[in-house]
Order: C-alpha cells, then structure tokens, then sequence
C-alpha cells in the first residue's frame, strides 16, 4: 500500500494539471478580451474615418444616391459596432468566470500540495524517530555489552 504522502501526491499532481489547464483557458479568454478591444478600435477608427469622408463629400456637393449609400454604410458600421460590443460582453463575463475558475483550481492545488508536504514531513519525522529509537537501543546494547 502506498504511503499517504504518495497518494496526496498523485492527486496534487492531478489538481496541478487542472491549475495548468485553468491558466490555459485563463490566457486564451485574456486574449480573446484584447482582441475584442483592438477590433473596436479599428472599426471605430474605420466609422470616423468614413464619416469624415462623407462630410468632404457633402461639401463638394454629393448626389441624393450617394448620400443613401454613405448613410446606410455608416449605418452597417454602427450596427457591427454594437454587436461587437455584444460579443465584447459576453467575452468578458466569461474572462471573469474563467478566472474564478483558475482561482479555485489554484487554491486546490496548493492546499493538496501542502498537504501532501506536510504528510511526506510527518512521515519523515516518523521514519527518523525510529531511526532514533534503534540507534539509542543499539546503543543501549552496545554499552550493556561492555
């Protein structure tokens, strides 16, 4: 049978993998944040950019159809904007679940992980008290002897 401090081993090491895990997804949804923010950004950029050429066009006397096709453009920007910023949302709700999540599987890990420090110390405590104890008989015998 093993020694208790091997078993708490084996499941510090199993919990270990699941912290790793955890960090991985942890990462990736950071990521995924970010990349929402700089895609906001761009398209943002890319709404006032169009807007400023619609309003250069407007002084230099745009026709009716045109004027249609800026503003539903414009229009199509704006709605993906906001949707993004849908998306946005729900992708930093998940980051925040996500990250709880790591932070249970941290916690897990290290409280397995001391606990099985501190059974390989009480087991080693065990081993050199009895350790001690044959030493201290032996020398009990030796000196008997003489």
């Amino acid at each position: 049978m093993k020694k208790r401090s091997e078993r708490l081993s084996l499941v510090a090491d199993l919990a270990e993998r699941r912290k790793k895990e955890a960090e991985k997804f942890l990462a990736d949804q950071i990521k995924r944040v970010d990349s929402d923010a700089t895609q906001l950004l761009q398209l943002e950029q890319y709404l006032s950019e169009y807007q400023s050429l619609y309003q250069q066009a407007m002084q230099q006397g745009m026709l009716g159809p045109q004027i249609v096709n800026y503003q539903a453009f414009m229009t199509k920007i704006a709605d993906t904007i906001e949707q993004h910023k849908k998306t946005m949302k729900v992708n930093k709700d998940q980051l925040a679940q996500v990250k709880r999540y790591w932070a249970q599987m941290h916690g897990r890990h290290s409280a397995l992980e001391s606990l099985a420090d501190k059974a390989l110390d009480a087991e080693q405590q065990k081993a050199d008290k009895a350790l001690q104890k044959q030493l201290d008989e032996r020398s009990q015998q030796t000196t008997s002897v003489f």
